[in-house]
């Protein structure tokens, strides 16, 4: 295809995206036609017609008419007509963002913005904050940003973000700078590791970036393997990284760098595994871990005799007890593994034993440290008896357990 073909094939695939976005809006059809023929008549953007060289790539393409688009469902955001647009010189998304801002900023916006209008998929929470600081307002106000916190030093440091980075990668950049970070462990952060985007857990994740600016310099390397590690350890499923069978928990969801150096935490970074079964907290590879004990409570059992019925109230000690009796008393039981195996809690299983029948009547939560009898729960989650109740009060008598007011 000669030079003359690619540029009429070029035109042909970019009418056809227009026509495309242009038919499926609805109220805002003339807003839309109004930037595409701007664009048109003062680039050569989408118009390979004019005579210049065809240099926007047809994935550009595709992203400047979705801005167009975009920009169009927010017509009652202009403060300015886009006839009145003078285009500069530079690059497809130079001239694009100057036409954003253009439109939208009332007030000075940072440039890295302007790309929530032409992402591949629509960045909604992006273009509220673009239209947010374009009427004036703070970051700090904005709404939709939990569960960070922009403090006022973040807020000054976003407005000097690198132009490549997305805003929520931007929000990073500001908060590692406002902790006394510099540039090049930002860098990394935002660029190497899950923390580019917001986590479920930013006030632990503060702490590790806190930890880290601490002990700079430290290796691009070596600030990924520590963002890894710990990502692993607190927060994926153990059957993921101590191997098959270990269950959906993580390894230490508690895991915490308080208390810790560098030096300690490379240590552990090395070590885990044997020190994770020298506390008990994980089976050693030739214990399946279902049927991996952890710590007995101080808290004793208890048996009784009542008319010729065997009643007795037993701690379940290892994850496939648990799982049977959630299984048993169709309950939820199987959820506590976690706070079990870190002796948060202890689940017991109430039994009656009437001949040779045995049936489970209630799985009972105490918090040991407390000595609280937090819940109670029969089959279905349904209230105790009466009779099992009394022999509940029974076994609180002697081992000297408080209820929770709830039961």
């Amino acid at each position: 295809m000669n030079s003359q073909n690619q540029k009429h094939h070029a035109a042909r695939c970019v009418d056809a995206l227009i026509a495309h976005q242009s038919v499926s809006l609805r109220g805002v059809r003339h807003p839309f036609w109004r930037l595409i023929q701007v664009i048109r008549a003062r680039t050569s953007l989408l118009s390979p017609r004019l005579g210049a060289d065809y240099a926007t790539h047809p994935s550009d393409a595709k992203r400047i008419i979705l801005a167009c688009r975009r920009l169009a469902c927010h017509r009652k955001q202009w403060y300015q007509d886009p006839e009145d647009w003078n285009p500069p010189e530079g690059s497809s998304f130079v001239q694009m963002r100057s036409l954003v801002q253009h439109l939208l900023d009332q007030y000075t916006v940072p440039d890295f913005m302007a790309s929530v209008w032409w992402t591949d998929y629509p960045d909604v929470t992006g273009m509220e904050l673009y239209l947010h600081l374009g009427a004036g307002y703070s970051i700090r106000r904005f709404p939709r940003l939990a569960p960070f916190e922009i403090t006022k030093a973040m807020a000054a440091h976003f407005i000097d973000v690198p132009d490549d980075l997305r805003w929520d990668a931007a929000i990073r950049w500001s908060q590692v700078l406002a902790l006394g970070g510099d540039a090049r462990l930002a860098r990394i952060l935002v660029s190497q590791t899950l923390l580019s985007r917001q986590t479920s857990d930013e006030r632990f994740w503060e702490t590790v970036i806190r930890f880290l600016i601490q002990y700079q310099p430290i290796s691009a390397d070596e600030t990924r393997a520590i963002v890894e590690f710990i990502l692993e350890q607190r927060f994926y499923p153990a059957e993921r990284i101590w191997g098959i069978g270990s269950g959906h928990h993580p390894v230490q969801p508690d895991f915490s760098l308080q208390g810790r150096t560098l030096m300690s935490l490379r240590r552990h970074m090395v070590h885990w595994r044997t020190e994770l079964m020298e506390k008990g907290i994980m089976p050693p590879p030739n214990v399946n871990w279902l049927d991996f004990a952890w710590k007995r409570s101080d808290i004793r059992a208890f048996r009784c005799k009542q008319e010729g019925t065997t009643w007795s109230i037993e701690e379940l000690l290892t994850p496939r007890q648990l799982q049977m009796e959630g299984k048993v008393m169709q309950h939820c039981v199987a959820d506590y593994i976690s706070k079990c195996i870190r002796r948060k809690t202890t689940i017991w299983s109430m039994k009656m034993q009437k001949g040779n029948r045995k049936n489970r009547q209630l799985t009972i939560e105490v918090l040991p440290q407390k000595k609280v009898i937090f819940q109670v729960s029969g089959k279905c989650n349904c209230e105790p008896s009466e009779t099992a109740r009394e022999i509940l009060k029974c076994w609180a008598d002697q081992e000297s357990l408080t209820f929770n007011e709830s039961i």
